[in-house]
């Protein structure tokens, strides 16, 4: 049996994200938007569920990966209001899998600050609105 090596626990969602690379210390936009979900969620980080890893020639995994001044920015829309979460975030793993007739890709995401309580719930209350 495997070890459990997450540092704080998961929480399951199916919330809706876009998700943008930045460069340079956020001094630029790599790429995006692309739509997804956040499957599941903690403190420390989360699993995206991404129809789409590809823009053009830049694979947000990858590229993301090699270059140490990109990071993934998280954007949590309320579609009840105009209240919005963005959450910096590094890629952590990266896999393919098939869902219904569909390739889609996971990625596993370590959060650059990580969230508090109050960003859970906050998250939380939002994926009751979803």
């Amino acid at each position: 049996m495997a070890a459990e090596l997450r540092r704080s626990s998961r929480y399951n969602d199916f919330l809706p994200i876009t998700l943008f690379v930045d460069g340079d210390n956020h001094q630029q936009k790599l790429a995006g938007p692309l739509s997804g979900r956040i499957v599941n969620i903690s403190n420390h980080g989360a699993c995206l569920l991404m129809p789409h890893v590809m823009i053009d020639n830049f694979h947000i995994f990858h590229s993301t990966r090699e270059d140490t001044s990109s990071s993934l920015q998280i954007k949590i829309q309320n579609p009840e209001d105009s209240e919005t979460m963005k959450i910096a975030a590094r890629p952590v793993w990266f896999n393919s899998m098939k869902l219904d007739d569909m390739k889609v890709f996971r990625i596993g995401v370590d959060f650059i600050d990580s969230l508090g309580r109050n960003d859970l719930r906050k998250i939380d209350k939002l994926s009751k609105n979803v």
